[in-house]
């Protein structure tokens, strides 16, 4: 629905755990002196620029331009200042998820600050001020804040909603293959959608629709309303002349040109309900400028109203290592993403005093470092039957040093782990992670002899039946460096139990041409997190969803379960159970029953043991000036959540502000 950001991969070779989560570990990081430059007592109600506007009769009584009930807001340390300029970065004018995360995080609902997972985190009404699930899951209505006002200070109505839902999400010239089916019904019918009154509006499915809220507070994509003042001169619908204005902006017809303009970040003109408003189009200049929305609809405990920053601007930066001289210089005022490597935690370190910032933590929102995927399900029978017999796979586990690779390769930091949920997810299986991982030799020669290759030849090379040496070639990108350099001491580690592996490395298209067609034998990649709320093909670590991720292990398998046995191979019972189990989670409603399944589905991803892990993933880190506040001490880095979004930027404030 909007412009993706960067390629999460790209970022992640640019040095950087690209979603990420911050956890303040220390204390004293953000203890600061009393502010003695202003009393949040005498900051007044609204910013002094506004009010110098308001009284001037530029700009209507703040009271005016809040709504009847507007959103209070408490800050996380007190009440802050007005002013200042919060200065940020992104890596290239891709990196739209920054801006939308720190300054455009206004979902209809949005997740409570301290995330605890999606079975227990709340859902809190944000822009609406209330709503209601009813049915079970099949309606949700939500009513609207009376007074609410876009940044243009036109009014926000029920039309909006009706806009964006009728008019763009299920159009059907906007999206004439397939609609996103968020707004489906399992038979693919759209939602019905209603105005109940003036403020509220209810959308109604053929069946319970599992996720529908988390994806609201967590997808900045999902628009579920559009200024329809300004939206409809884009809409042929409503302007005949729709088609003229796209061929003025060099576009071939309105359908092109109309989902441009819901993008707040390539669209100044775009009316929003963000705390800051852009001044400058991305891509226009050296960085994106946004100034204090007047109409903003959240107030401080003293009914002061947010944003106390007055400006935020992000300058575009072409690569990671200008972005730690500006972290280093002390440019920046609060950052996260990208620049937080092990590679450049020295230097980042060692210039706090000078940068005048502190540190933040970092977890990953990554379950493994490496994993390593044996194709089980390949086309030679003799191959297929090598890395489909799990005794072999247990002792080239054990094999493996994989304290050597961490202390090596992740500077100390991390633990031996497969691939499975971390420590303090709410999926996390102490069982499953660590299953395997014990570095012993003898021990893979158990195993190794069990799975029934006892011969070897003069260069102690394990034999199969027929005499041929036990060997298989490990595909790795060549631009995951980490990768490369693990598979060099894992090569030694199998060759001490008579296992040769040749590592071949490839550029990434050439790695997936290979790898969906079922020609890899083995395959390195990064191990993702189990998501509770996922697409059709997600968590294809876990299980053999996807005939693209799940083909390093079982992309025939996967193949047979999203064609409904019309292509590919039928998986064993085992595994067909856990697919039914994976669909069952999917449809579950409830998050606590889904959260249930999970854990079944884990259980057998458990005993099949798909990957081979090397490692949970190193600590990453942010930073914050000493002089911004209102920071929270710890941020998740579940994709869903966005953060910094949920943390209420706002009210962050800049001391020695006037």
């Amino acid at each position: 629905m909007t412009p993706d950001p960067l390629d999460r991969r790209t970022l992640l070779r640019a040095g950087a755990g690209l979603l990420a989560a911050v956890s303040l570990t220390s204390c004293g990081f953000f203890e600061t002196a009393p502010e003695t430059e202003r009393t949040a007592g005498a900051k007044g109600k609204e910013a002094p620029s506004l009010k110098k506007l308001a009284d001037d009769g530029k700009l209507p009584a703040v009271a005016a331009r809040l709504p009847d009930k507007p959103l209070v807001v408490t800050p996380l340390e007190r009440s802050g200042v007005y002013g200042g300029t919060w200065h940020s970065a992104m890596l290239t004018q891709e990196d739209m998820m920054w801006l939308r995360y720190s300054m455009g995080y206004e979902p209809l609902v949005s997740w409570a600050p301290e995330w605890k997972g999606v079975a227990q985190t709340e859902i809190l009404p944000n822009i609406c001020e209330k709503y209601q699930v009813l049915d079970g899951g099949k309606a949700f209505e939500f009513t609207l804040r009376k007074g609410l006002k876009w940044s243009d200070g036109k009014p926000v109505v029920t039309d909006d909603f009706a806009f964006a839902f009728d008019d763009y999400n299920v159009n059907a010239e906007l999206h004439p293959e397939s609609m996103y089916d968020l707004w489906l019904s399992k038979s693919g019918k759209p939602a019905r959608f209603e105005k109940v009154d003036d403020l509220t509006v209810r959308l109604t499915y053929e069946e319970p629709k599992p996720g529908f809220m988390e994806e609201l507070a967590g997808t900045s994509g999902v628009l579920m309303l559009l200024p329809a003042h300004y939206m409809k001169q884009f809409h042929k619908k409503y302007n005949p002349d729709a088609d003229a204005l796209a061929k003025k902006a060099g576009l071939d017809r309105w359908i092109d040109y109309l989902p441009l303009r819901t993008e707040p970040w390539g669209n100044p003109e775009l009316p929003t309900l963000n705390a800051w408003v852009a001044k400058n189009e991305v891509g226009k200049g050296s960085n994106v400028v946004a100034e204090r929305n007047p109409y903003y609809w959240k107030v401080d405990p003293e009914g002061s109203q947010l944003p106390y920053i007055d400006r935020v601007i992000a300058e575009v930066v072409q690569d990671v290592e200008v972005e730690v001289l500006k972290v280093s210089n002390g440019d920046l005022d609060m950052q996260l993403y990208n620049f937080g490597t092990i590679r450049n935690k020295p230097v980042v370190v060692r210039n706090r005093d000078k940068g005048g910032y502190d540190l933040v933590d970092f977890v990953p929102d990554l379950a493994n470092t490496m994993i390593i995927g044996f194709n089980q399900t390949h086309p030679d029978p003799d191959k297929r039957k090598l890395f489909s017999n799990k005794d072999f796979r247990i002792g080239l586990s054990h094999a493996i040093n994989r304290q050597k690779i961490i202390d090596t390769i992740y500077g100390g930091q991390g633990k031996p782990w497969q691939c499975g949920p971390v420590p303090g997810d709410e999926l996390s299986d102490a069982e499953l992670g660590s299953q395997y991982t014990a570095y012993d030799v003898d021990l893979a020669n158990e195993f190794l002899d069990k799975a029934g290759f006892t011969k070897r030849n003069g260069d102690g090379i394990r034999l199969v039946k027929d005499g041929m040496p036990v060997n298989f070639t490990v595909l790795v990108v060549s631009d995951s460096p980490d990768h490369v350099d693990a598979l060099d001491l894992i090569r030694e580690d199998w060759r001490k139990v008579g296992v040769d592996a040749n590592v071949q490395r490839v550029a990434e298209t050439l790695y997936w041409e290979r790898v969906e067609a079922g020609e890899s034998e083995a395959a390195t990649w990064s191990g993702g997190p189990f998501a509770l709320r996922t697409g059709t093909g997600g968590n294809h670590y876990y299980v053999p969803n996807n005939p693209r991720g799940s083909s390093r292990f079982g992309g025939a398998w996967a193949r047979w379960y999203t064609r409904g046995g019309r292509d590919g191979e039928k998986p064993p019972a085992e595994i067909q159970k856990q697919l039914d189990l994976f669909d069952e989670m999917r449809a579950t409603f409830d998050a606590t029953q889904a959260l249930a399944l999970a854990r079944q589905v884990l259980t057998i991803t458990k005993e099949q043991f798909y990957y081979i892990g090397i490692s949970t993933p190193p600590g990453e880190y942010g930073i914050v000036k000493r002089t911004m506040h209102n920071v929270p001490k710890r941020f998740s880095g579940a994709v869903v959540h966005q953060a910094p979004g949920p943390s209420n930027p706002s009210t962050y404030f800049i001391s020695g502000t006037a």
